[in-house]
Parts: structure tokens; sequence; C-alpha cells
């Protein structure tokens, strides 16, 4: 019904099951959809003054429900946001009342109808909205979750209490972003009644990893588990019926449905969505959504958008925009427009550096490879010489070098008439060296048990145990063809099969198969991938990285870095690598320099793909289009014309070269470079271009820049021919130059030491009268227990004063400054804690003391002593007094429980062992313990 005291608006009443609800405004298209919601609401009032008998809430209470549209945009306003059903002003209301929001279309009625039964049974909070508003009285269980988790959901809810609509959590990798998700999921749906939440992904194998995790959920204090409490539903096809209420599915899947898009079967499993073409980061794909009766956008009321780093952009950005619900987004590396698209709504933030420390991920090290090739690039030579012995020309013939067609892999042949010089940046990109892939796989696979992953102490006997087998690693490839080459070569250099090292792309066979088998199975060792298992997988018995390629973006580099910072258990990390005894720490192998030059905070991120076409193919569609083009993307197209000039041969050259008229390829792309250089614009404006003088057509004044794509604007036919070349870009393989390793070596980070010793000192001057009371417990001899009880309030402090401060990082620092020259490296404990301690105290001189040596010399001390009173040990009895040493040392202290256990049980015999060796000593033995423990401990 239309009314209207205005001849510019319309008021159209809304009624639901024959109540009149609410009112839809509509003014000219020129008008506010802002504007129209007051218009709506005064309309709103005059009808409440009227006593509308069928009026949903009653006579005299405003309608609740109103809409305002200029007829594109929509807003909407739930007065029952911010009032009770009875029109009293709702707990912690929002000042000034409810809310207008940008919605993509009206409510349908059965929705409004759920809305009011939903009220009707909740009068004082009687909307989403509302109850929001006290869900965070709502006890957390805190029992099931990390303090950080905890905080993330607890920065969430009075996020959305406030009102607030969107919401950003940053966790570090690993540090169970999906379990947190989880959890603020079933506190949404269970004491805020949503009516439906979404978690959104972009990869099919994470939203199997997400499905997982909310079925495995078992909310606390109840007997059922989430699933079948609100059911769950992993979206491959089909709708979703009213029924569930946790939804899981990809956006691209999501999309189709939103895009009158086919949507793919189950068994495609979404696949050909991995294609970066198809993930939102091709600019020229920018289909529109449009309104679904089967997913309105009110279907949703909470949507938790997972690795929202990269899923929120281009393409995908409607999807998001579409639903009228509040989002949450999940990352560990959020980037600037991350930010402004959560309105710069961070509730939450949890380092990397934070989740080392908790112990919720591992820290890692890098070693680095360098190779000639790597580092520099190579010649191959023009020609190739043979000479006899006496040094002279047998024959000299052209070089002839393999060629590999990206796309169908052909191999064809290429002979040289010059020198092919090629820098390292055009490794994988243009050339492929095959010896170089050999130099770094072979280096690699020499250091590994050495270098890499060096021996490490037995637990039960203590004695340094070599790793035989080869640790889960992760190889980033440059792309599919490199990614084949890599899985090839890492077969030959270990001498192994093909389930050794599987590669894991998008374009495999069976990648989610391949990628289960490299999570659980034992044969299964190296896997080679570009970017499908780079960000968001988890597999948590990785132990090494090894990065074949580089990376630009700061964001896409930490996800990768990610993937081997997950924790795990000591005895599920055996289950598939043996002799590991457990994850303490992940290694990134770097063969590029990937972790030594600056990276950008780019958005959103351009993966490597096999080539240039999405670029290209955009600015060569905005010529066709007779779209002007500005400088920055004019010199882009200038680049990728003469990149891909130069990789194509004469024969392939002379196909695209029939379309240009009398032009050849490089004078288009002069003309282009011409175009864009500020001299050559001014020149144009005075004089006659290139263009112009060969051109009849050509006119004084015109663009440069216009004139300069005009060949391109005019052939269908040589756009055509690019875009085919480009698809069939060749990469040359250069089977000549031989490269060799130049470095091998681990690397520290020595300005992150020196920060981290600096912040230490000065913590220790500002709490002297702490350190102060240390220094006496030491000097003294104060027995282990009360020396811990003060080291554990010093360690309190540090703690309050700064979380990243562990016993690790600290014992870190000092290895890598090289003060602390011997010791364990990682897995540092009470015992190097107290060497850092004396150290800065100087309570053993200038030098540093390892703890062992310090308990050593604490042990020879306590012999001499005893000997002086004429007590004397005999052979075995020495060997347990050194063995209770090593104990001290690896401990700080040393108990009678301790003899049963590592060292003592497997080579002194344990406690019965002890017992009898010190039988006729007079001493009883534990008090002999007790007299050690003071002696050498703490």
């Amino acid at each position: 019904m239309a009314d209207s005291d205005r001849p510019d608006i319309e008021h159209y009443r809304l009624y639901v099951d024959n109540k009149l609800v609410g009112v839809a405004t509509v003014g000219e298209p020129a008008a506010s959809p802002e504007s129209m919601i007051s218009e709506a609401a005064r309309h709103c009032a005059w009808l409440a003054e009227g006593g509308s008998r069928n009026a949903w809430r009653g006579p005299g209470l405003a309608l609740p429900f109103r809409y305002g549209t200029n007829g594109t945009a929509w807003h909407f306003l739930n007065v029952l946001d911010a009032e009770t059903l009875s029109g009293e002003a709702a707990p912690a209301a929002p000042l000034g009342g409810a809310a207008s929001r940008r919605v993509y279309a009206p409510a349908r009625p059965d929705t409004v109808a759920r809305w009011m039964r939903e009220a009707e049974r909740d009068e004082t909070n009687p909307t989403f909205r509302a109850r929001l508003r006290k869900l965070r009285r709502v006890p957390r269980p805190r029992k099931d979750l990390y303090p950080a988790q905890d905080r993330s959901i607890k920065g969430l809810e009075n996020s959305f209490a406030r009102g607030d609509d969107r919401a950003l959590i940053q966790m570090a990798t690993g540090s169970g972003k999906t379990y947190t998700a989880v959890q603020a999921s079933h506190r949404f749906l269970k004491y805020a009644k949503a009516h439906r939440v979404l978690f959104l992904v972009d990869r099919n194998n994470l939203g199997m990893q997400a499905h997982d995790e909310y079925q495995d959920f078992q909310p606390s204090g109840s007997d059922l588990p989430l699933d079948q409490e609100f059911p769950l539903r992993l979206l491959t096809r089909g709708g979703i019926p009213d029924s569930d209420k946790i939804v899981v599915t990809t956006i691209q899947r999501l999309w189709c449905m939103l895009s009158d898009q086919p949507v793919p079967d189950a068994e495609d499993n979404d696949r050909r969505w991995d294609d970066p073409e198809f993930r939102g980061e091709n600019p020229s794909r920018q289909p529109k959504v449009q309104y679904n009766s089967d997913l309105p956008p009110e279907f949703f009321d909470v949507i938790v958008i997972d690795e929202c780093h990269r899923s929120i952009y281009n393409t995908w950005k409607p999807v998001v925009e579409y639903f009228d619900a509040h989002l949450i987004g999940l990352t560990a590396t959020p980037i600037l427009p991350t930010f402004a698209f959560f309105d710069h709504n961070l509730v939450s933030e949890y380092t990397y550096q934070e989740a080392v420390a908790d112990k919720v991920n591992v820290d890692f090290d890098v070693y680095r490879i360098k190779t000639r090739i790597t580092e520099q690039g190579a010649t191959v030579p023009g020609q190739t010489v043979l000479t006899d012995d006496d040094g002279v020309i047998v024959e000299q013939t052209n070089t002839v070098l393999a060629k590999i067609d990206r796309v169908t892999r052909a191999k064809h042949h290429e002979e040289l008439t010059d020198d092919d010089t090629y820098g390292s940046e055009e490794l994988n990109r243009r050339v492929q060296s095959p010896h170089q892939i050999r130099t770094v796989l072979e280096s690699f696979r020499d250091r590994l048990f050495t270098e890499i992953f060096p021996p490490v102490p037995d637990p039960l006997t203590g004695e340094p145990r070599a790793r035989t087998q080869v640790p889960k690693t992760l190889v980033f490839a440059q792309d599919d063809v490199h990614a084949d080459a890599v899985v090839e070569t890492v077969r030959s250099v270990f001498r192994a099969g093909n389930r050794f090292c599987v590669k894991i792309t998008s374009k495999g066979e069976s990648p989610e198969d391949d990628l289960k088998a490299f999570r659980n199975q034992s044969e299964v060792r190296i896997a080679v991938t570009v970017d499908m298992i780079a960000t968001g997988t988890d597999v948590p018995a990785l132990e090494c990285l090894l990065f074949l390629r580089d990376v630009q973006s700061w964001s896409y580099f930490e996800q990768m870095k990610g993937r081997g910072a997950r924790t795990i258990a000591p005895a599920k990390l055996r289950q598939v690598t043996e002799d590991a005894v457990s994850k303490d720490r992940f290694v990134i192998v770097d063969a590029v320099g990937v972790t030594e030059h600056e990276r950008v905070d780019a958005s959103p991120l351009t993966r490597d793909t096999d080539s240039p076409v999405p670029s290209l193919e955009r600015l060569l569609r905005l010529c066709g289009e007779g779209r002007a083009l500005g400088r920055h993307d004019a010199a882009t197209l200038a680049g990728r014309l003469s990149r891909l000039g130069q990789r194509l041969g004469p024969d392939a050259l002379a196909r695209i070269e029939r379309h240009t008229g009398e032009r050849r390829l490089t004078a288009i792309v002069a003309g282009l470079v011409h175009a864009v250089d500020p001299d050559g614009k001014a020149e144009a404006r005075t004089a006659p271009s290139e263009a112009e003088e060969r051109e009849p057509g050509g006119t004084a004044g015109t663009d440069p820049i216009t004139e300069a794509i005009r060949p391109l604007a005019e052939s269908e036919e040589l756009r055509r021919a690019l875009l085919e070349a480009a698809r069939r870009s060749w990469l040359l393989i250069d089977h000549i130059s031989e490269d060799q390793l130049e470095a091998a070596y681990g690397v520290t980070d020595e300005e992150r030491a020196k920060a981290t010793v600096t912040s230490w000192r000065n913590f220790m001057s500002e709490h002297e009268a702490d350190i102060a009371a240390l220094r006496l417990a030491f000097e003294s001899n104060t027995p282990p227990r009360e020396v811990f009880a003060q080291l554990r309030r010093l360690i309190g402090k540090v703690r309050e004063t700064n979380p990243r401060w562990t016993e690790e990082a600290l014992w870190k620092a000092y290895r890598d400054l090289d003060i602390a020259r011997e010791g364990r490296r990682k897995d540092a404990g009470w015992p190097e804690l107290i060497s850092v301690l004396r150290y800065e105290m100087r309570l053993d001189g200038e030098a540093f003391r390892p703890y062992g040596s310090t308990v050593k010399g604490r042990l020879d001390g306590w012999i001499a002593r005893q000997e002086d009173a004429g007590v004397s040990f005999d052979a075995q009895q020495r060997e347990w007094l050194e063995l209770i040493a090593r104990v001290v040392a690896s401990r700080a202290t040393v108990d009678i429980n301790a003899l049963d256990v590592g060292e003592c049980q497997h080579i002194g015999g344990g406690r019965n062992g002890f017992f009898r060796a010190f039988a006729d000593s007079g001493w009883a033995p534990e008090v002999l313990v007790n007299e050690l423990d003071r002696e050498l401990g703490a």
C-alpha cells in the first residue's frame, strides 16, 4: 500500500501475517537512502498516533521495521535493536536509539515473521543485536581456551555489544584461530540465538579442515557435540536447508550461487578455483552479485571470514557485502586494506612472538644456501667450440637449448645465434637451470643431518643422537613447471621413489589425497607446492621449509612461514617421523634470499603463475574497449609486451607481427615507453609523434598514450595473438651452465639478539632490589628451592614487563651474540637462565660460564673437601657423583626420584644401583642426594 504526504516520496506499509509491521519509504534517484529512513520514521510516528488497529505491537507504538531507498541503494532500521517489545529503552541500548545500516535488499516476509517470533519469546532482548549486548556477560569456558583465544572472544563480544558490525581478529598462524571461531560460533548460536553462522574459506582443503574442527568440538558442560546441537553442513552441492545452523563453504561457491554461475559439482571439488584467475586476483573479472531468493541477504547472522587478508578483494568483496551480517575476519597477517575493510576495528592481536613465548607456536631458525647461478645468473654461450689438444678449433656450432611450452609441456629446441645472459631474477621465470636446482638440493641433502638438523641429546642417555629420516619438508616452487622439475630432482638426489616426494598443487592429479598422505603417512617426506598449501593448511609435523622461490609480499611470506610454526605432541610427531625427539623449532632453508630483503605490505597477494596473462588480458581488454590508459597502466603494458617479446621465438613473433601492419612489436613497446615518459609527453605537445608521422589518421595534439595504444585498440586479431602467445610462452632450459655452491650456513638474527640483551640488562638495572636478593642467594649457597622461589618472583615481573622474554628467547639471544658458546640452543630452562644471571652479575668473572661447567667446578670442590676430611670414593661412586652432577646441570636441582630416570637409570641402575654403590660409605642415600642438591644446584 502506497501513501505519502509529499509528492516526491512514497510510503509503502509492510504487512506480515496481516499485521502492520513497518514502512518502506521510496524517494527519487537523487535522494539519500538515509534521509528516506528519517522520512519512514516520521511516517511510522504518524501511523502510531493514528492508532492503527492491526499494528503488530499494538496502538501507540511505532512500527519497528523501516526501509529507505532511492531505487538503487537500501537502508534498514530495526527499532527493536534498542527497544524492548513494549517500547521501553532496552538494557545497555546505544545512545540515540537503533542505528540504520545499508542492506542489499529488504528481508523476506518469512524472515520478518521469524524476527517477530523471536521478539515475542524474549521481549527484553527482542533482536539478535540486542542479545549480543548481554552475551558478554555469559561466562566463557576459559579452561578450554588459551589466554589469547579467550581475549579474542572477549574483544569480539565487547565490540559487537558496542554496535560494531565488523571485527578483525589477528592471531599467529597455528595459535588456534579456527578453534576460537568455533567457540565464538557456539556462543552466538546458544546464548545470542543467532539463526545461522557461516564460516567462509577460499580453498577446499581449508573448508574441510574447518568442518572437521566444528565437527570435533564438544561444548563445555554439554552432553551433545556441537554438530548435534546445531546442525552443521559442509556445502558442496545443492542449497542450504533452514535446519542447518552452521555452514562451511568456499567463497567461490557462494559467488556462483549469487551471480547465476554454474555451481561446481561436489566431485569437481572446486579445484579450478585455486587458479588465481578465479580467486579474485584478476581485476578484469568483476561480476556483480544478484539477489537470490534462496539465499537472501539476511540468511546469515554471523559470517566468519578465514584468511581474510586475501578473501575480501576484487571478485569476492561483493559476495561478503551482499549479506546483512556481522563480519568476523580471521588472519595472522593483516595488511592495510584488511584493516580498512574491517573499519580498523582490531579486537584482538596475538603475534607470532607472543605465541612462541606461550609455547603455542615453535620458533624457527634460518639456514642459507647460496649458489653462483642463484645469486648471479649465468650466460649461455651462443656457440659451442670444440678444440684439439693443441687448442686449435676443430668445430664451432651454434648452441641448441631445449624449451618447454608452459601450458602443454611440449618440448622443442632452439638454436642460439648469440650469447644468452640471464640474471637471477629471470631464473625459473624465463630460464630454468637443472643444475642450479640439483646444486641446491644436493647441498640441502649433504647438510641436512649435520648442520640443518644436527644431532640432539638422547632423552635417556644424554648422548648425541643423529637423525637419519628426512624431516617432513615443504618446498615452495616458482610455478607448476618448476615444481615438476624440483620433484624429479629431489627423487634423483635422494635416490628415492615416487612416494618419497610428491607435488601438491591445484594442477596435480589428486592434491587433496597427496596432502592427506603428506600429513599422515611416514613414507611421504617431501612435498613441493606453489601456493596451494602456502597458507592456512595444517601440517603440524612439518619441520622444514625450503624456499626455491622469492616472495615480495610480507603477509604472504608470513603465511608461508607459518606452515612450520604449529606445535605437535612428541608421540604424534614420532608417528610420522620415527627418529624425531620433539618439535621445538622448525628450519627455514633459504635458497633464494627470501629472508634477507624487505617485503612490501601489498594487497591483494600477487601469486607467481605460469604466465602474465591476467594483467595483460585486462590491459588489452581496456584497449579494445577504447578506454583511456593512465601512465601506470601504459607502463605496465609496455613491460608486459617487452618481456613477452623477449620470450618469443622468431616464428611466434612473426605470427604476431602479421597483425601489426608495418610496425614491429618492439616499435609498439617503444611508443608506449615514449608516451609515459614526462619529457616525451612534453615533446608530443609541440611536435608530431612517430605514430602521427607514419599514420595519416594521426592528429596533432592527440594524447600520446592513446596514440601509442592505437595499434592494439584497432586490431582484435593482434590482441588475440598476443594473449595466445602469452599463454603459450616458453621456458628455456639451460642445460649448459654448471652451478656451484658458494656458501651454506646457519643465520642468526643479530639485531634482534642485541635488542633482547639490551632490554634484559635494562630490566635488571630497573629491578636492582630483586637482583640484589638473588645475588645474595647465589653467593651464600642458599638451598635451590629458595633460589627457585626468588627466580619465580623475578620471572613473574619479567612476564609483566615483556611476555616475550622466555628462558628460550633470552638464551637464544646470548647464543646468537656468541656470548654463550656452549650448551643446547633450544629448549632452554632454569640452568640456562641461571647462567645468564650469573654472567650479568659477574659471579664467575668476566667470561660467560656455562651452567654445566659451574656444576662441575662445584662437584670437584665438594669432592676435594670430602677427601680433605678423610672420605674417599671408589670408581663406581665417582661415576654416580658425575651422573648426579649431569642431572643438576640439566635441571638445576636433583632429588631422590631423579635417580630412576634418564642416565641414572640407564647407566647406574636407578635408585637401587645408587643405594648399592654407597651402601658402605657412611652416607644415607637421601641425605647424600640432598647434600649434593644443596652443594651443586641453583
